[in-house]
Parts: structure tokens; C-alpha cells; sequence
């Protein structure tokens, strides 16, 4: 895949398991780009929405505008929390980017998530 990629982009890139032996093509959201080493920094986005998420976590309907300009095809919840690197090569495409509204809610809990 060759198309540039920024933050906030939606990706479909090879994400591990906790076991960190298989992994699964999954979506995710570019939190950094590192240009020099062709690397990024991706937050993890899953289909498994549970009725009371975490304080971190951040749900997209299907159906409202963040999915929507997102290309995700079920409800979805950014699991802030959950952190990966990935090599840029690896991506298999963008999905899509988010919107106004969801930046702004990673924004805000991003910080307070990762605060030591």
C-alpha cells in the first residue's frame, strides 16, 4: 500500500493477540506515524461493543457519522488502552479517518489513559 497515512486514519493492518503468537487483520487508528522508521503507532478497534465499556474506551455506532466517515461496518469501540506498532509496510489499506468528533474524544481521554 503506498497511499500516505496520517493520524487519525483508519487502518486494516495485522494486530496481534494478548498471546502475541497469531494475529488478525483488524482495524485500527494511526495514533503517530513515524516517518524515519516507517513504523506506526495504533490503537486498536474492535467489533466486541460491551454494554457498559471502559472508562477509556471509545464506541462508534454503526449508522452515525464517525462510522460512517470511518468505514467501519458494525458498531465499534476504540480500545484507547490498547497499543500496538505496526510496520508501515504491513498495512493493507485504509479504511477511512476520523471525524471532528471522534479526534476530539481521543484527544481527551488519550492523554488521561497514558498519564503515569
Amino acid at each position: 500500500m503506498n497511499e500516505s497515512l496520517k493520524k487519525g486514519d483508519i487502518v486494516l493492518a495485522p494486530l496481534s493477540y494478548s498471546d502475541l503468537v497469531n494475529e488478525k487483520l483488524r482495524p485500527s487508528l494511526v495514533l503517530y506515524h513515524d516517518m524515519d522508521v516507517m513504523q506506526l503507532t495504533v490503537a486498536y478497534i474492535s467489533s466486541k461493543v460491551v454494554a457498559t465499556p471502559g472508562p477509556y474506551d471509545i464506541v462508534i455506532p454503526l449508522g452515525t457519522p464517525s462510522s460512517t466517515k470511518a468505514d467501519l461496518i458494525y458498531d465499534s469501540v476504540v480500545k484507547v488502552c490498547w497499543i500496538a506498532m505496526v510496520k508501515r509496510i504491513l498495512v493493507k489499506r485504509k479504511l477511512g479517518e476520523a471525524d471532528e468528533g471522534l479526534r476530539g474524544k481521543i484527544n481527551q481521554v488519550l492523554p488521561e489513559a497514558l498519564a503515569i
